[in-house]
């Protein structure tokens, strides 16, 4: 099964280019989460800072950045960084105050992190050295020397995935990190590898482009086995959900956007997938959009370098839709619909209008926000 879902992957990153490109739904299979219908339970941030994120709202999956609790982690100086434990912490923390239903933390697909410490252990370790990419002669033959871009907050090598110890290694380091009750799965940042965002490595290295290809190849596979392993686990990818460092698309407020968008969303092929949306502005007509067809395990919100700031003002988020009912359907030419056990979400794409007929849950100070209209009409 993993083996043909390989093959699959491979074949349309090929053709369709990286991955942050592509608008395609994802390709991996869902997590193996129960389904999580709940409005408020389906957002998304991804949030950086320098402390523990602790937001005033309550998010579904909170995924953190590396950069969260830096203060923390970098207490002891470089060679003493534990990025992975504060991590690890952090969403103890949010599920202990009830802020976040999932959470996430990061890993890099293309760099070894010498802030993260099962990487920083066999990032000196001479036995392994071969794990890294060294510079070479241009024929394939590493010199012994590990080429490195180092940053204030550690050392940087890069992953040699053509070793197959090293994909293992990456995947099982992985694994035991995210190997906490309070852990969902992880953000695998720079998942095309190498050279994401250091273009000029591949002269530096004197890297052939037959050697590139083989290196990049061997980056999809072991990120594909990773992913696999994460199912297995009960764990999963932000990756995974086909999005890049992003959260997706968005539904367009166009007519002819709208309803491409919609026309999509609803074959029912796509409920077998899991889904993550861009909630652009979190208005009514991108909830209704995102209602009408999410899959049992789809989340809406923001990606990289996304806070407690975007919790919108309208608190549409904290709707309470209940089930669904059904699949999407297409009442008339541009118009989309869904029962839900609470009420029927609609979205008009002709006139970029939605309804949204439920009410409320209480806010987490105990405050009630305000019914939505049934037929809004949003900017």
């Amino acid at each position: 099964m993993l083996d043909s879902m390989v093959l699959v992957l491979l074949l349309v990153m090929n053709f369709a280019g990286p991955i942050n490109s592509l608008v395609a739904p994802s390709l991996f299979p869902p997590p193996s989460w129960a389904p999580n219908w709940d409005l408020l339970a389906s957002t998304t941030i991804q949030p950086s800072g320098d402390s523990y994120f602790m937001p005033n709202h309550t998010w579904g999956l909170i995924s953190l950045d590396w950069s969260v609790a830096k203060s923390v982690w970098m207490r002891h100086g470089r060679n003493r960084t534990n990025c992975e434990a504060v991590s690890v912490e952090g969403c103890r923390r949010l599920k202990a105050a009830g802020k976040a239903s999932r959470c996430f933390i990061y890993h890099n697909m293309e760099l070894a992190l010498e802030w993260e410490e099962t990487q920083r252990k066999v990032m000196y370790d001479p036995s392994t050295a071969d794990y890294f990419l060294q510079y070479t002669d241009g024929m394939g033959n590493k010199n012994g020397t590990i080429y490195a871009e180092n940053i204030e907050e550690g050392d940087q090598f890069f992953w040699d995935y053509t070793n197959p110890k090293a994909a293992a290694y990456v995947i099982s380091s992985i694994l035991r990190s995210v190997d906490d009750p309070a852990v969902d799965g992880t953000f695998t940042d720079d998942v095309n590898g190498f050279p994401q965002e250091h273009e000029s490595a591949t002269a530096r290295i004197n890297m052939s482009h037959q050697q590139l290809a083989a290196l990049q190849a061997a980056t999809r596979v072991t990120h594909a086995k990773l992913v696999g392993e994460l199912v297995k686990a009960g764990k999963y990818n932000w990756q995974a959900f086909g999005v890049g460092d992003g959260a997706g698309v968005t539904c367009p407020s166009d007519p002819k956007g709208c309803s491409a968008f919609m026309q999509t969303g609803c074959d029912p092929e796509m409920q077998s997938r899991p889904m993550m949306m861009d909630a652009a502005h979190a208005d009514n007509q991108t909830v209704a959009a995102f209602l009408i067809t999410r899959p049992p395990i789809g989340f809406i919100g923001w990606g990289w370098e996304s806070g407690d700031s975007k919790w919108p003002s309208s608190d549409v988020f904290l709707l309470k839709p209940g089930e669904p009912q059904g699949l999407c359907k297409q009442e008339q030419p541009g118009i989309y619909s869904r029962q839900w056990s609470k009420g029927k979400v609609v979205l008009n794409c002709n006139e970029w209008t939605a309804s949204l007929p439920f009410s409320h849950i209480d806010q987490p100070s105990g405050g009630r926000v305000k019914s939505v209209s049934a037929d809004v009409l949003v900017e």
